[in-house]
């Protein structure tokens, strides 16, 4: 029997066969069946593969798909579909029961209290970096960044850690996407090519840095996240303003125990604790 619950399997829940709610809303129901279609085993799935999975006729698998893209939960590659981490926003009132929020929230509360600063873990969602989970400390100098904000990919270090595992194909798309946006967080010519020049570096070095992108005085330094399959899911990032740490401290101070951390962590996304 497959894990995934689909709408006929939904139907037998509720007695299909003998007594079926009639105030059911069936659209609501092969909805939900197409969103929670993808999982660990199928985190990306052609029109044709939802379509079998879910026991819908394709016209309404591609329908669904298309207003879930539209809503901002689903995203394309190719003939590809997958999730978003929009869908964080569905159960952030009970964020504990998602399992890397839950997974990381000791570790970065350790880490924040270790170093004695505010400490992240973000997702890539678009061309901005979503905060999932977040541990702070007291304090005039801590930075607050809440569960669910969204700030442009490039301004933090996190982002660009995450950009750094792009393909060329995506990281050209997510460099057009940016240059269109409007405000602080739109690039340039010259800036994409910088950016693009660093994010060679930091796929190489395995970390990122970023000074002042985001305010004036507020570094921020990153390190991958890894799930059990050892694919890049999620940032590491603690945030210093410029007069807490001199600049040649920093990456000494925070990077062994930023990538100390992310190793334990992606151990337990691994083991299957999440990811």
């Amino acid at each position: 029997m497959p894990r995934h619950t689909t709408p006929s399997a939904l139907h037998h829940v509720w007695g299909v066969q003998t007594k079926r709610p009639n105030d059911i809303v069936q659209s609501l129901e092969r909805g939900i069946a197409v969103l929670t279609a993808f999982d660990a085993d199928h985190r990306t799935m052609t029109l044709t593969e939802v379509a079998r999975r879910c026991q819908l006729p394709r016209s309404a698998a591609r329908r669904f798909l298309h207003t879930l893209a539209e809503l901002g939960y689903v995203t394309t590659t190719g003939r590809a579909f997958r999730l978003t981490p929009q869908v964080l926003e569905l159960g952030y009132s009970h964020q504990s029961t998602f399992t890397l929020a839950d997974v990381c929230q000791p570790h970065i509360e350790q880490l924040a209290h270790s170093l004695g600063r505010s400490v992240y873990v973000s997702l890539l969602d678009g061309t901005d970096v979503r905060y999932v989970s977040r541990a702070t400390l007291p304090g005039s100098m801590t930075v607050l960044l809440r569960p669910g904000t969204r700030i442009p990919a490039h301004l933090t270090a996190a982002g660009r850690v995450l950009l750094s595992t792009l393909d060329q194909k995506a990281l050209a798309e997510y460099l057009a996407e940016s240059s269109r946006n409007a405000g602080s967080g739109a690039l340039t010519g010259t800036q994409r090519e910088q950016l693009h020049r660093e994010l060679v570096t930091i796929r190489r070095q395995g970390w990122a840095f970023a000074d002042q992108l985001l305010d004036a005085g507020l570094r921020d330094i990153a390190v991958p996240l890894r799930n059990r399959d050892g694919e890049i899911v999620a940032a590491l990032s603690a945030y210093v303003y410029e007069s807490q740490i001199a600049d040649k401290g920093l990456v000494a101070q925070l990077l062994p125990r930023l990538l100390e951390s992310a190793g334990s962590l992606s151990l337990e996304l691994r083991s299957g604790a999440g990811g």
